[in-house]
């Protein structure tokens, strides 16, 4: 079966390269690219969409902003599960710092210039994100790194701090890091508290990278999932 994973924020497929899976499924990737104009969220989504193959069974996997991705897909697929990797399911999982920003209108206040692959905002972005100095020297910021266009920075940033939960989707899974600094493992463990037959695989001193830092761990809970 084939399982189609969606990096994060900015990412390329690359930062799936540790991700192995059990025998009888096979990695597909969808990658960003740069929306059109004033382009919605849905419009985007269904556009993305295009290079999955509906004819057969499929399953959908989205890390950070690409688990807000495979969620509005469910809206239009209907995918055998849908894994979340350090994302957010609904609206209490949302962080505070996403509200803030879509408040204060960030997106709609700041140069284009800000948003570009050597402005401040990508920059500081993507240190926090993506890349921790601590982490072994071959995990290079440039190699997962591969849209920093800033329209399509400004748009993606501007669309999942807006997003709001609108469905449940059907077999929905969640991989998350007790370390994310991105969505807090503390308020995702808590949207739990008040649910049934919600499932969620914790992976200890995982940080928001997860899939780079900890990807054995990573296997192995998409294995357990994949396998129930």
């Amino acid at each position: 079966m084939k399982i189609y994973f969606i990096p994060g924020l900015g990412a390329s497929s690359a930062c799936f390269k540790f991700i192995s899976l059990p025998s009888g499924f096979e990695k597909v990737y969808i990658d960003w690219f740069t929306p059109e104009g004033h382009e919605t969220l849905e419009e985007y989504t269904h556009k993305m969409a295009e290079t999955i193959d509906t004819s057969e069974p499929f399953i959908l996997t989205g890390y950070s902003f690409g688990g807000v991705i495979v969620q509005e897909m469910n809206k239009f697929l209907k995918p055998e599960k849908t894994i979340l990797i350090a994302s957010m399911k609904n609206n209490e999982q949302i962080p505070a710092f996403f509200k803030f920003v879509q408040k204060i209108r960030f997106v709609k206040w700041f140069p284009m210039s800000f948003f570009s692959n050597e402005g401040l905002l990508f920059y500081f972005f993507a240190r926090a994100v993506y890349f921790r100095a601590r982490m072994k020297e071959e995990f290079k910021l440039k190699e997962y790194m591969s849209q920093g266009n800033p329209s399509y920075m400004k748009w993606s940033i501007n669309a999942i701090t807006q997003w709001r939960s609108t469905i449940k989707c059907r077999n929905l899974y969640q991989i998350h890091g007790t370390k994310d600094i991105v969505f807090p493992y503390k308020q995702i463990r808590k949207s739990y508290n008040s649910e049934n037959g919600s499932y969620l695989e914790t992976i200890e001193g995982a940080s928001h990278i997860l899939v780079l830092e900890k990807p054995k761990k990573v296997n192995k809970a998409l294995e357990n999932i994949l396998l129930a």
